[in-house]
């Protein structure tokens, strides 16, 4: 296992054990870490070997590493944006795999409030998949799920955070099941704590005195890039600026993020997934005509599989080739490195461990 601070929560290695030795279970930050049950594990050593941070299991084809393609992108169909935090890319490529008798797997915010991966087979279920969730989601029941879709032999797309896609990555080589796999990583600004945001959705429920059903981080319905958020609860819907949510403010501040995050390795171009996604910007600098606030991605094949799903749709979007530079310098900081932890985070988890959490969020109103 890998130590704690670089441990991403992925879950794979639960997921592999045979054994039932590896549970993962949340600490008092509210991130999920493997626990082994000594009195179960046979030490068969697949918990280490699926772990992509242990190996390079999950790495791209390294022959064709080098012929990465970089693209700006947007659905020519502007319902498909509206539905999406940036150019609507995603949508069309879930809708591509499920034409062709594919499943598709993405992060859900569920009715109950938590950020989940499930697996989709109809286009009308697509929505659920879509608009970032600044969570990291649960990807527990995905592992036993995405099972049988690859052993049927049907193409199955999953999206999600690099780190989650390189570790599907390496559980499916590790289970000869690769091979009708398409990954689609994010770029990633990091994880945000599944139990903080827990305490959040119970603390909104207070707030507004109703029963939570949805919450958008991106709310573009201001044509300006998606700087609005809004909560439905109860049967009615709250809007706040995203700068002013307070859950969001710890977001942005760099508080509430897994420890991992400060040190990921998959903040660059060269990923361990078939093709990355992501928010291009400083689109106003490459491309400025492209600049409509309705949100334009930013696309990179790094395989063959990447590249052929990218051309099957092609003609959905308004795309123009760029260089690496132009995504990685201009458009997507989170392309050259990660975040930095602020100073006071240990301060703030240390007192978000004993102070009421109404109490805790009140320190981010200023």
């Amino acid at each position: 296992m890998v130590e704690k601070a670089l441990c991403t929560g992925c879950g794979a290695c639960a997921a592999v054990c045979k054994r039932g030795a590896v549970a993962m279970k949340s600490d008092r930050e509210g991130f999920s870490y493997p626990d082994i049950d000594a009195s179960l594990c046979v030490h068969c050593g697949l918990c280490n070997k699926v772990c992509p941070l242990n190996n390079e299991t999950a790495a791209p084809d390294r022959e064709t590493a080098g012929d990465q393609i970089f693209f700006g992108a947007r659905a020519k169909r502007e319902e498909t944006r509206l539905q999406s935090s940036s150019g609507g890319i995603f949508p069309l490529l879930a809708e591509q795999v499920l034409r062709q008798g594919g499943v598709v797997f993405g992060a859900s915010l569920l009715s109950d409030g938590t950020v989940r991966h499930i697996g989709i087979e109809r286009p009308e279920d697509i929505p659920r998949l879509t608009k970032t969730k600044y969570v990291q989601s649960d990807l527990s029941q995905m592992w036993r799920e995405i099972q049988t879709p690859l052993r049927e032999g049907r193409q199955t797309l999953f999206c999600g955070t690099p780190c989650q896609a390189a570790a599907l990555r390496s559980y499916a080589g590790l289970r000869g099941e690769g091979e009708n796999l398409l990954t689609a990583g994010l770029v990633c600004y990091g994880v945000p704590s599944p139990g903080i945001w827990k305490k959040y959705v119970r603390l909104l429920e207070r707030k507004y005195k109703g029963g939570f059903q949805s919450f958008s981080f991106r709310d573009k319905r201001n044509r300006d890039n998606g700087h609005a958020c809004s909560v439905q609860i109860g049967g009615r819907e709250y809007t706040n600026s995203l700068y002013e949510d307070l859950f969001c403010r710890t977001y942005f501040r760099n508080i509430n993020i897994r420890p991992s995050c400060y040190q990921c390795r998959y903040c660059t171009t060269e990923r361990d997934c078939d093709i990355t996604l992501g928010d291009f910007w400083g689109i106003e600098k490459v491309k400025p005509e492209f600049d409509d606030g309705m949100g334009c991605s930013a696309v990179i094949c790094h395989t063959p599989k990447g590249r052929s799903l990218w051309s099957k749709v092609q003609d959905e979007t308004d795309w123009f080739s760029c260089s690496r530079d132009e995504v990685a310098n201009e458009g997507q900081p989170r392309l050259r490195e990660p975040i930095k932890p602020p100073k006071k985070r240990d301060r703030y988890m240390r007192l978000y461990q004993w102070l009421p959490f109404p109490l805790w969020i009140g320190l981010f109103r200023k």
